[in-house]
């Protein structure tokens, strides 16, 4: 009877512990949600927007249907003067200070606003120069590969050893419905990752100021 009501104790013991038990679930791989890759920016790349020579911190003009803007020459340096408006030497001489500079590629965001809202456009080949139609039409140029008195580039045109050395901005129809200053951004990137949500996230930028006057 002892052995009978001790093996009864023991039984009872047992249960309860296995009752008071936490079932701990060990995660496996498909239940881990990835940790994102944290964005680290190493483009060393200093670039500026120049015109005659000289680097552009704002531009005055008159807001005009059909009348060009101005073109801007695309520069890997924030050096005030250059000294020269030869696009060609200014741009091969600024290029050649960097060793990996043909990993990365050059874009631009153009925006203002509208009576009708806010235009934006992120321009990183001549496919959509006319995205911010009717007002605003971007052309890009490459004075390294072409010669003498050369068009703007078209989508055909572009390969790895594209440069895009210029910019123009010709304002096209109904200006007069501008309502901000024109912004002018030039950055480099290197892939898809430098852009957040279709914007550009890196360190690598200029920045210019079109005022209508």
């Amino acid at each position: 009877m002892k052995k009978i009501f001790l093996l009864l104790i023991i039984f009872t013991l047992v249960g309860c512990t296995k009752e008071d038990e936490k079932v701990i679930i060990t995660p496996t791989p498909e239940n881990i949600e990835p940790t994102p890759t944290p964005y680290i920016d190493n483009n060393p790349i200093v670039v500026g927007i120049y015109h005659k020579g000289k680097l552009i911190h704002e531009y005055n003009t008159k807001f005009q249907n059909k009348k060009d803007i101005a073109t801007f020459n695309i520069y890997f340096t924030n050096k005030e003067d250059l000294g020269s408006t030869n696009v060609r030497n200014n741009y091969n001489k600024y290029y050649q200070e960097y060793e990996n500079i043909k990993e990365y590629k050059t874009g631009f965001l153009i925006s203002f606003d509208t009576i009708n809202g806010h235009m934006e456009n992120l321009l990183l080949d001549p496919s959509n120069q006319h995205k911010l139609h009717p007002y605003l039409y971007a052309y890009l140029y490459d004075a390294t590969h072409q010669t003498g008195k050369y068009s703007h580039l078209k989508k055909e045109d572009i390969n790895d050893d594209t440069n895009y050395t210029s910019i123009k901005l010709y304002l096209h129809l109904d200006t007069k419905e501008i309502t901000s200053p024109i912004t002018l951004t030039v950055f480099t990137y290197k892939d898809d990752n430098d852009f957040l949500d279709g914007h550009y996230r890196g360190n690598s930028s200029y920045t210019i100021t079109i005022y209508n006057k």
